[in-house]
């Protein structure tokens, strides 16, 4: 399949795997029904290899192995302290679940609400688990994990002191479906310590696979206008609500997150006045819930979402949150499109805004522009599992630029992220230390950039953003097709200088050959000319020449002829390079590889930029030339090895990911 451009393109297909199979994901390959069918023919009862009871699935700190907390604790089977043990009992309720000694009471307030929807506890409790016919002490939980769903299996032993459960336990004592969802819960991020502290809506997502979003009522405004549109929107989607409080004088409420739902619909006769609702509560927050969970037609009406995983890497693209930073373009950038406009609410959207319509037809009243409502969500992954080596959510949030329709072609590959500077903001989330940062953006129809950065440039972590709509839209991330110019490939001719061919011959002897040793000594004395207007020696390493030799030579060695051919390269290479070292320092930044190798031919994706970055640069973030001719070595490799069946060397190679990982190791 030849092409005009003059270049090879490497296209990553996936591999025929067969029909799909649908589910959630086994966390740790551990399938519930196999090991209790196991057990079962074994008799014995399951004890969870990957989660130990014993004291570090406790915790680290406060509840580590030799802390005061962990003193006394017991790990026990429900049977062997409570004479008749029930999974679920049939009169349950929100009210049964209370707080133990972990300051989870985020993570209280969502388990609880799910007694209230049926279809989201089933979903994440499965049914037909239980302590009688069939009991191998093994149950099982789902739980959405920043794009997908997760199946854990725990055992159940939990942990007990003076004869009563440590943690969160049931008004009705022998009820224990959520100390063991509390269990799975702790398995997935590593113990219960981890989970001291959060927000209600992290939960609630995990339990659902929603979007989360915080309203924050302000002590000076006690009656924000459209509240109640978003409220009884919100609603009317069956989302998931929920208030907090900062103040603890709430000895009516207990926990001090609490369901906004049953606040404000009422419950068993019991109502709060809305301005008491205002002066009592510091936020709302709301759980939308997605099509695969609502199912394909909910009351409210659908939902269109895109999900993209990401990483920012410190010296490729952790560019920080301020837009004029001179970093901050090398951030994940994602494009988006809104074509169709709200329908309008019967009321004002108000202060908070609001979702599109409830029920309204037709097109925006009188002269107001029309807008298009969506809700970005920004997931920190992992995080919280990492809190043992004492590490902490990020500060993280993201920015909305407008792209106009004459740039709009520029936003096909990163190489055009210097014209961010010129773009109008349109909108931004807050920047705050939370595992999920959410905004509910209005913006006119057209083009948008959405730009996800942590708050400081240099820090790293793994994010999940996600594009929540009630109506149509495109999002795509900003990226580039792995590809070569052809140019990049080819050998350049230029004659050697005499002087240079004499010292070829004269360290290859009589075999007419260079090895790795006699390589370096030729391209030091070769070089020479270039430190003179560097700071610091351009000095080829051993372990590059051999890497040379490698790529251009033939059997560990390289004859005058392939030197030629080396030599053009490196000449090539260091033009290149000597355009991103602008301090003649005899570096360049590393956030500015990715345009070195653009200027060389290779235009690569994301990831692979990313790898390559996480390779070559040093400590201090800087890509000296010995790195940057390793690199460029590494990629002619790849990219002749994937060539060599193409037609006049240039074209498609079509490989699937496994494929492409074993030819592109840069490990």
């Amino acid at each position: 399949m030849a092409c005009g451009s003059r270049r090879v393109t490497i296209q990553l297909v996936n591999e025929e795997t067969g029909p799909e199979t649908k589910g959630p994901k086994l966390f740790r390959g551990q399938n519930y029904k196999a090991i209790r069918a196991a057990c079962l023919d074994e008799g014995i009862l399951f004890q969870d290899p990957y989660f130990p009871a014993g004291p570090d699935a406790l915790g680290y700190d406060q509840l580590g192995p030799h802390s005061e907390k962990a003193k006394g604790v017991e790990w026990k089977r429900p049977h062997e302290f409570c004479t008749e043990p029930q999974f679920i009992c049939e009169d349950m309720s929100r009210t049964d679940v209370c707080q133990g000694r972990l300051g989870n009471c985020w993570f209280l307030a969502a388990a609880a609400s799910l007694t209230l929807y049926p279809r989201l506890l089933s979903r994440v409790v499965p049914p037909g688990q239980g302590f009688q016919h069939g009991y191998a002490g093994v149950f099982h939980f789902q739980l959405w994990q920043f794009g997908h769903w997760v199946d854990v299996v725990v055992d159940d032993r939990l942990p007990v002191c003076k004869g009563k459960l440590m943690f969160v336990c049931s008004d009705q004592r022998n009820e224990f479906w959520a100390p063991l969802l509390e269990k799975a819960y702790a398995k997935l991020h590593g113990s219960y310590e981890v989970m001291r502290g959060g927000h209600m809506n992290e939960a609630f997502v995990d339990f659902t696979g929603g979007v989360g979003e915080v309203l924050y009522l302000k002590k000076d405004t006690p009656n924000p206008p459209g509240i109640f549109s978003i409220l009884r929107h919100a609603l009317a989607k069956e989302s998931l609500v929920g208030a907090t409080a900062l103040s603890l004088q709430l000895p009516t409420l207990g926990c001090a997150p609490y369901r906004v739902a049953r606040c404000l619909a009422g419950e068993k006769g019991g109502w709060m006045e809305l301005l008491d609702f205002f002066r009592h509560f510091d936020t709302i927050q709301i759980c939308s819930l997605s099509p695969e969970v609502l199912g394909p037609s909910p009351a409210g009406g659908g939902w269109h979402i895109h999900t993209f995983q990401g990483r920012w890497v410190r010296g490729f693209n952790s560019g920080g949150s301020q837009p004029g930073a001179e970093t901050f373009w090398t951030n994940p950038q994602f494009r988006l499109t809104l074509l169709e406009p709200d329908e309008e609410d019967e009321e004002e959207d108000g202060s908070l805004g609001c979702w599109g319509a409830a029920g309204a037809r037709g097109p925006a009243r009188g002269a107001r522009t029309p807008k298009c409502t969506v809700l970005l969500s920004l997931i920190q992954r992992n995080q919280r599992r990492l809190r043992a080596q004492g590490l902490r959510y990020l500060t993280v949030g993201f920015h909305v630029f407008q792209i106009p329709e004459e740039l709009l072609g520029l936003w096909d590959s990163p190489r055009s992220r210097a014209h961010l500077s010129g773009l109008l903001r349109a909108d931004r989330s807050p920047f705050c230390a939370r595992r999920d940062v959410s905004r509910r953006c209005r913006l006119r129809p057209g083009h948008y950039l959405v730009v996800p950065s942590a708050a400081r440039a240099g820090d790293e972590a793994d994010f999940t953003l996600r594009v929540f709509s009630e109506r149509r839209h495109t999002a795509a991330e900003v990226d580039d097709v792995i590809s070569a110019d052809l140019h990049a490939l080819m050998v350049p001719y230029i004659p050697l200088e005499l002087e240079l061919q004499q010292l070829f011959q004269e360290l290859a002897g009589e075999e007419e050959e260079l090895g790795a040793p006699q390589l370096q000594i030729l391209l030091s004395i070769a070089l020479e000319p270039a430190r003179a207007h560097a700071q610091t020696p351009r000095e080829i390493g051993l372990r590059t020449c051999e890497q040379l030799l490698q790529c251009f030579g033939h059997g560990g060695s390289l004859d005058l002829y392939h030197f030629q051919q080396l030599w053009g390269h490196l000449l090539e290479w260091q033009a290149t390079f000597d355009k991103f070292d602008e301090d003649a320092s005899g570096t360049m930044n590393s956030y500015e590889l990715r345009l070195a190798l653009n200027a060389a031919g290779f235009h690569l994706n994301n990831q692979l930029t990313q790898a390559l970055t996480s390779r070559y640069r040093d400590s201090r973030l800087r890509v000296d030339f010995e790195r940057f001719v390793s690199c460029m070595a590494q990629l002619i490799c790849v990219f002749r090895y994937c060539s060599q069946h193409l037609d006049g060397g240039e074209g498609v190679v079509c490989l699937t990911h496994r494929q492409w990982m074993q030819v592109a190791t840069f490990s």
